[in-house]
């Protein structure tokens, strides 16, 4: 009975002390689950080289060096699920989409709730569940300062669509304010690229018509007509009559997981940074008072290999620290949008079960109030509107909980 009653014991302190550990975990390491039709897609590390060529020369020679091996490692996040309750969004069973949180680069100060995916004050569906998840992350090991807010748009619940700035050389041929009838259902509206004149020459395709000739090589955003989205260089072999929605802009900023670090223009390699930062209200300085042309308010669009579209707005930042916060967000290939303080908006449009707009929010806290009513009319510059899916196209799925996930981890 004693040798029982002191196993028992020692039971209980084993499992008092595993408890103890678990509870000392630090946020970063919890993650959501969303079950997703699609491949599975694993959160690629930041870092690694790519050069990629010009729009006129589209292909690329990705490599890695001793310290992107280094940076891989520093950025490994390890996986363990959230204590207690956690939301699984159950569409297919047998693939499923991660968000993993992001363990931060920074430490000293640390920022409450950096790199943790979360739906507070997303937009959701008339049953509840989130269409959209939010995160913040300082990315640059150079501008500690540099802060980029990100969100992921859950694709089998939202359509996207393009839309021609009331200023640009096409407002004619399209449309520069939501259509009135589908007004109800805008989830969140978005940015779109440059204006027309400083985009030296940039296609565009507005609802299957092409409103600026396309460029072979350059990155592009795509809406397809049966609601996919995609971010890719354009090629002739991308059928235009499955295309509903496109526009483009430079070279691509993520490529195969990675940080474009250089392109090759007109046979030379140059850095892959797009300036202009100085001028576009980002301080234009460095730590040691010199000029940094790259530093600027900037905002990018990145692709995820399930499908999602991924919108980031950075802060002081260049385009490859931009770039490198997609990376760490999933994204396979990424572009960027538009900069300058004015110009970078994401609106979220928080709705009740009963499809009534109950108010609007800013993804970034830095993103000026009056740019909340921005898109209620019609606008002068390009810009992305996200809108909730009819019910015979989402997904059926239902919100579950799993109060027993099973414990793993990144390797």
């Amino acid at each position: 009975m004693s040798k029982l009653f002191t196993a028992w014991n020692l039971l209980v302190i084993c499992f008092l002390s595993a408890s103890l550990a678990f509870a000392e975990l630090p946020s970063q390491y919890q993650r959501v689950l969303i079950a997703k039709k699609g491949s599975h897609g694993s959160v690629a590390q930041a870092g690694l080289n790519s050069v990629s060529k010009s729009p006129d020369q589209p292909t690329t020679v990705n490599q890695a060096s001793d310290d992107s091996n280094n940076a891989k490692a520093e950025n490994d996040t390890v996986i363990l699920p959230e204590r207690g309750e956690f939301n699984l969004l159950t569409r297919d069973p047998l693939d499923m989409l991660k968000l993993d949180n992001i363990k931060p680069l920074y430490t000293s100060p640390a920022l409450q709730g950096e790199g943790v995916w979360e739906s507070s004050g997303s937009p959701r569906d008339a049953r509840g569940k989130p269409l959209v998840y939010k995160t913040f992350y300082r990315p640059s090991v150079d501008f500690p300062n540099a802060v980029v807010y990100m969100m992921v748009v859950d694709m089998s619940m939202a359509s996207m669509r393009y839309y021609v700035g009331s200023q640009e050389p096409a407002a004619s041929k399209g449309n520069s304010e939501v259509e009135p009838d589908i007004r109800s259902k805008i989830m969140a509206v978005t940015n779109a690229m440059w204006m027309q004149r400083h985009s030296k020459g940039a296609g565009a395709i507005f609802r299957g018509k092409i409103m600026y000739p396309m460029i072979n090589g350059a990155a592009t955003l795509i809406v397809y007509k049966d609601g996919s989205v995609d971010i890719r260089e354009w090629t002739p072999d991308i059928p235009l009559e499955l295309v509903q929605d496109a526009r483009q802009l430079r070279h691509l900023i993520v490529k195969d997981g990675m940080v474009v670090q250089s392109v090759l223009r007109k046979g030379k390699i140059e850095d892959s940074e797009i300036g202009l930062g100085f001028l576009l209200g980002g301080g234009g300085k460095d730590l040691d008072g010199k000029h940094a042309w790259f530093v600027a308010h900037r905002s990018a669009f990145g692709i995820r290999k399930d499908g999602n579209l991924v919108f980031a707005i950075g802060h002081h930042i260049g385009s490859k620290d931009l770039a490198r916060a997609l990376v760490l967000a999933g994204c396979e290939r990424g572009l960027h949008g538009d900069a300058n303080p004015d110009n970078i908006v994401a609106n979220l449009y928080i709705r009740d079960v009963f499809g009534n707009m109950v108010r609007k929010a800013k993804l970034s806290p830095e993103q000026a109030n009056y740019t909340l009513n921005r898109y209620d009319d019609s606008y002068s510059k390009d810009f992305f509107a996200f809108f909730l899916r009819e019910p015979s196209h989402a997904s059926n799925s239902a919100l579950t909980r799993n109060a027993s996930p099973t414990v793993k981890t990144k390797q």
